[in-house]
């Protein structure tokens, strides 16, 4: 078709025009610039989880083992009653005599401690054994001839031989004297000058009926009652019964 030549201008500006909202039209995909992805709800649960810190759970603080608690010069209720209270289990308590030739009998309660193993201050477990070892009475810890109480159940033991009688003469005896006036004798002192060698070995001014030096406060035989000796500090002791200590004491 032929423009008129009056026309042309307004027919180029038309086309210009055309040209221009042509042009604005590209799309972003066309332009080839790169698509910025949506996030999805998924990858946005998983970043908000890794960001949390877990706050770490407190561990539970172990209960340490019990310590073998001193157990000596109680009695075996006493000693039942001290494991209680250091929460020790005395379902694996065992006890036994301190001396070979003694029998302990079914109800010894009263029964003093001499020796406990194990050792105080050791650690106790679950399946650990606490034995300990009684006498009847308490002055008898110390007493022990290999192991017995009575050195005659030693086997080891050898009595002395008789001595001989004296053998009866014919003579007719002399006659006593006639009795001379004394002075009164002074009182009797102490026994234990200077120091000795007990039948156990050890030093003292004097021995008690078991063979061991006398210690000042110490507990004493049955057999020493009344006696009054010199213990190892140089004081003069006796073997006196005090009412509020059982049992017998030098003081």
């Amino acid at each position: 078709m032929r423009i008129p030549r009056r026309l042309a201008p307004v027919a180029l500006a038309g086309l210009l025009a055309l040209a221009g909202c042509s042009g604005g039209s590209t799309t972003q995909a066309e332009s080839g610039a790169p698509a910025t992805p949506s996030p999805s709800a998924t990858t946005v649960t998983a970043t908000e989880t890794a960001a949390e810190t877990a706050s770490p759970s407190p561990s539970p603080t172990p209960t340490p083992d019990p310590l073998m608690p001193a157990l000596h010069s109680q009695t075996y209720e006493q000693a039942q009653a001290e494991l209680v209270r250091q929460e020790i289990s005395t379902a694996l308590l065992k006890s036994a005599a301190q001396h070979k030739d003694v029998t302990l009998p079914p109800n010894h309660d009263g029964w003093y401690v001499c020796d406990a193993s194990p050792r105080i201050g050791t650690k106790l477990t679950a399946t650990t054994t606490v034995t300990v070892r009684l006498a009847k009475d308490f002055s008898d810890c110390t007493t022990s001839f290999n192991g017995y109480l009575h050195q005659k159940n030693d086997p080891a033991y050898t009595p002395p031989a008789p001595k001989p009688k004296p053998v009866p003469t014919t003579q007719a005896p002399a006659p006593a004297p006639a009795p001379e006036k004394t002075a009164p004798k002074p009182a009797p002192k102490p026994v234990g000058g200077s120091m000795i060698t007990c039948p156990d070995g050890k030093q003292g001014h004097a021995c008690t009926s078991n063979g061991h030096p006398v210690v000042d406060g110490q507990f004493c035989p049955k057999a020493d009652r009344g006696r009054t000796l010199k213990a190892t500090n140089g004081t003069t002791v006796t073997c006196s019964y005090d009412p509020s200590v059982r049992p017998y004491r030098w003081q």
